[in-house]
């Protein structure tokens, strides 16, 4: 059974150097180690909510959603600031306007088979939350590779920042590429992962089971998130 769970960095530490220790492995099999997500200090910052999975009580796989509080600032930001400092005045407008976040640190583990889907499953269930937090916006930095998934979520490319949207990262090999989206309307979102999205807002303990190529897989969600930092984030909420 594969298990997919919400909750707030600061209340499970440890679960959270889990997901660390997860994602930095992933990361140096592909030498990709400075990516921006891949640091501890999102551990204790009291606006960052996590998304993990587990299979049989392994940890094989997460996700963060990390809102922006005019202090910490959002991988987004490290990542693209160099490049073009435009970006810390475009995450500022959001976050004053009708609040943001980042979708971040996507990683699922080596040994799942490929046809499992686990890093949609995650991503889809990451956004879903985002209804229980005070943002309407979320961003995301995309490789050329995942952009097409990166699209049916519902994501779309920021082209006032960088090269028309697109700048060099992790490292001169890549080019990513900053993205958005309306995580409340899901208006750009896809039918089919809108409609799952909606079905996971509907019921935040939603079961299901998962056809895959070897056996159906029951899949159990807990998307009810119990501690939610009330602070206020932005400016004025439209």
């Amino acid at each position: 059974m594969i298990r997919i769970r919400a909750f707030r960095a600061i209340d499970e530490p440890q679960t959270c150097n889990r997901f660390l220790e997860g994602h930095r492995k992933v990361l140096e099999e592909f030498n990709l180690e400075n990516i921006t997500t891949n640091t501890p200090k999102w551990i204790s910052h009291p606006q960052t909510y996590v998304v993990i999975g587990e299979l049989d009580g392994d940890l094989i796989g997460g996700i963060r959603v990390q809102l922006a509080d005019g202090d910490f600032p959002l991988p987004v930001e490290d990542a693209v600031g160099h490049f073009d400092a435009n970006i810390h005045k475009l995450v500022e407008k959001y976050r004053t306007d009708v609040g943001t976040g980042e979708l971040c640190g996507l990683w699922n583990s080596r040994r799942l088979p490929p046809n499992l889907g686990i890093t949609v499953l995650l991503s889809i269930a990451a956004v879903s939350i985002c209804d229980q937090l005070t943002i309407k916006n979320l961003f995301a930095i995309c490789a050329g590779y995942t952009l097409a998934g990166a699209r049916r979520l519902g994501f779309e490319i920021e082209k006032s920042v960088g090269n028309n949207g697109e700048f060099t990262y992790p490292n001169s090999n890549f080019v990513a590429r900053v993205l958005s989206m309306n995580c409340i309307t899901l208006a750009s979102s896809n039918v089919q992962y809108k409609g799952e999205m909606l079905d996971l807002r509907a019921d935040r303990n939603f079961k299901r089971i998962l056809q895959t190529s070897q056996e159906p897989i029951p899949i159990e969600y807990d998307l009810i998130l119990k501690n939610i930092t009330s602070d206020i984030l932005n400016g004025t909420k439209n």
